[in-house]
């Protein structure tokens, strides 16, 4: 039985133990996040669309950026679409009809309504049930019922990204991304251009835990991208800061070469040093709780979100997209911020760790204060959202 006393994380640091390891391995845990985290949390909508065989490489947001557009997506295995109506109000249904089920529908569109391909239930761009052949409300005392209409989600979008909670959000859409746009409104997010290539979505080993656990870890930078040639030699870990919200974790460093940090005049004025004017900001790495990673970089910003896999605890969705801001920068991506390396050598990473903590040989660990408050907000989030501590 899945109990809070067995999984509580102390939040005090110096107290606190991490997560139990079944955690991260036990099906019924996550059977149980998926209903009661990942209800209440603002969730990613992918930004790539396309069909198996399609060569459409327009975003979810192109889609349906025009009155009565919609188009269909999968999120935590559920079938799901995005409807704009004409009124402009982006919405979110389940892509399943009310009536017998069936998919309602299977590629982008555009329409005045949404037509069962089965029975012909025909809904309006809100949702509403509009009408099916032998369904009226003289056949039918007390129809329709709420449940015959599609039951809306609650949408935020914030420029080219969108957002969905499939339950009641536990935090506003504003409020939440309130830090990460005080620090990114000088990026010109809305410009950005989508730029798609290899293995943008893929199953990797591990819970999704642990690679956002890794994602908040300073530590392993110095061990796992060390240096010479890696993350540890592009950047001034001394100057490394993890700086903590409601519901978000900031962590950025200055770069080593100016040349890989952000123009000063892009950031707030916090980013700067007053001793030392020449410094640069490497990147921003943003994790919005519970599973997206907004990392912005001088070229633009790579979103990164780890979906759990439903029945699967030991396996993770990842899924990595590219917006560009800068296409000069962006040709040296490799070269400059190591995107493809520190990517490779965080999936080797934790592909070792979750053969450790299936072993069954894994105890609880315990925080450095000084140096992981990061991965002890990150457990303490997850534990008050499961158990509504």
């Amino acid at each position: 039985m899945t109990t809070a006393a067995d999984h509580h994380v102390d939040p005090d640091i110096a107290r606190a133990e991490t997560l139990p390891p079944s955690a991260f391995t036990d099906p019924a845990f996550l059977e149980l996040e998926l209903r009661t985290l990942f209800a209440r949390s603002w969730l990613l909508v992918p930004p790539a669309w396309g069909a198996p065989a399609s060569d459409d490489t327009r975003s979810l947001a192109e889609l349906v950026a025009v009155r009565g557009a919609h188009a269909p997506f999968t999120l935590l295995g559920r079938p799901l679409f995005l409807q704009r109506d004409w009124e402009g109000a982006l919405r979110a249904f389940p892509n399943v009809c009310t009536h017998a089920w069936h998919t309602l529908v299977d590629g982008p569109g555009r329409a005045r309504t949404v037509i069962c391909p089965q029975h012909g239930r025909t809904f309006d761009c809100e949702g509403r049930f509009v009408g099916q052949q032998g369904f009226s409300k003289d056949a039918l005392p007390g129809f329709p019922r709420p449940c015959d209409h599609l039951q809306a989600m609650a949408v935020g979008e914030w420029g080219p990204l969108l957002f969905v909670a499939p339950g009641a959000p536990a935090r506003p859409f504003d409020a939440w991304l309130a830090p990460v746009r005080e620090t990114t409104a000088g990026l010109g997010l809305d410009a950005m251009q989508r730029r798609t290539h290899g293995a943008e979505v893929r199953e990797v080993e591990g819970n999704w835990k642990l690679h956002a656990w890794n994602y908040m870890d300073t530590f392993h930078i110095t061990f796992i991208h060390r240096a010479p040639g890696g993350l540890a030699d592009a950047i001034d870990m001394s100057s490394y800061r993890t700086e903590l919200f409601d519901g978000a974790a900031l962590q950025w460093a200055y770069a080593k070469d100016p040349r890989d940090g952000f123009d000063p005049a892009r950031l707030p004025a916090r980013f700067r040093d007053p001793a030392r004017p020449e410094r640069r900001v490497f990147a921003l790495w943003w994790l919005l709780f519970p599973n997206v990673t907004l990392n912005f970089y001088p070229w633009g910003l790579s979103i990164n979100a780890y979906e759990p896999v439903p029945g699967r605890p030991e396996r993770t969705l990842f899924s990595w997209h590219h917006l560009v801001a800068d296409e000069a920068q962006y040709a040296r991506r490799e070269e400059g911020w190591l995107s493809h390396q520190v990517d490779a050598e965080d999936v080797l990473a934790m592909k070792q760790v979750r053969r450790g903590v299936a072993s069954g040989l894994a105890p609880r660990g315990r925080f450095a204060p000084g140096a992981e408050q990061g991965p002890h907000w990150f457990h303490r989030a997850v534990y008050e959202a499961v158990f509504g501590a």
